[in-house]
């Protein structure tokens, strides 16, 4: 079940069809439609000079259109600890494709848009539900997520201030980007809420240190589960800060063990890589 959370995207389904548990109470929508009418709010100046700094620091000014990612991996999820190669693509900030040839077989995920996938060890893909699949697809590959955040106008970004982060300083950003299509004013509201994240910055490099959201039950989009990434070993590919070190932690317990030296920025990828069958 600890992979399933971890690689929950959705397929598009009618709004009343797609994400809501029958016995959720309405007052609980209510909260998400407060919770949106302030998260649309725009993003602040603060935040957007903060966050163009960023993402100076990481592209050095080039514009980043997709990103290759190849190393290793360690999965571990309670006994059960597998290793092997690991292949982590991304195409702007919603498309990605990650595949891991683990010890106990081959698992991918293929999120694009609102349609993701999860195909396991025994070769059967599940679309999964539309509730899981608002996260940021480049959740692996930073100087994209920043990236998108300055250039896609969906998203409203707030800056927190300092924070203590694990023994150090870092700057705090809430992201929530606006849901489109058509719905109630209730499940649009909980579908930006779905959308929410968190951001954190090294104060002095200005490098994004960890990225914070949640996943849910497949039957349950109001129920949080905390997931949260980690960045460090940074190092420069063709004049892009990279992460060569990303752990992604399930319920603060460690999933995903990945060390990553190859890089690949703007190689080209192309729209069927992240086709989903």
């Amino acid at each position: 079940m600890r992979w399933a959370y971890a690689f929950c995207f959705g397929k598009a389904r009618p709004f009343f069809m797609m994400i809501l548990n029958p016995k959720v109470p309405v007052a609980l929508l209510a909260l998400a439609v407060g919770y949106s009418a302030a998260a649309y709010a725009g993003t602040s100046g603060q935040a957007t000079a903060l966050l163009a700094r960023s993402l100076a620091a990481l592209s050095s000014g080039q514009t980043i259109r997709d990103v290759k990612l190849q190393g290793a991996v360690n999965y571990v999820a309670g006994s059960d600890e597998e290793t092997g190669p690991a292949t982590l693509e991304a195409a702007g900030d919603v498309q990605n494709r990650v595949v891991l040839n683990l010890s106990g077989g081959q698992r991918t995920q293929i999120q694009n848009g609102v349609l993701a996938s999860s195909t396991g060890p025994d070769g059967q893909t599940q679309l999964l539900p539309l509730h899981n699949s608002l996260n940021p697809a480049a959740w692996f590959f930073p100087a994209l997520l920043v990236q998108g955040l300055l250039q896609d106008p969906s998203y409203s970004v707030t800056y927190d201030g300092i924070e203590d982060l694990n023994g150090a300083s870092a700057h705090h950003f809430s992201a929530v980007r606006a849901p489109s299509g058509q719905g109630d004013a209730q499940t649009m509201a909980l579908l930006g809420q779905l959308s929410a994240f968190d951001l954190y910055l090294d104060t002095g490099t200005l490098l994004p240190v960890s990225l914070a959201f949640n996943t849910h039950p497949g039957n349950n989009a109001l129920q949080d589960i905390p997931i949260s990434i980690e960045f460090s070993g940074y190092g420069k590919t063709s004049g892009v800060m990279t992460p060569l070190h990303i752990q992604k932690y399930l319920q603060r317990s460690l999933l995903l063990d990945i060390s990553a030296p190859s890089v690949s920025i703007n190689s080209g990828l192309a729209p069927g890589d992240f086709q989903i069958q």
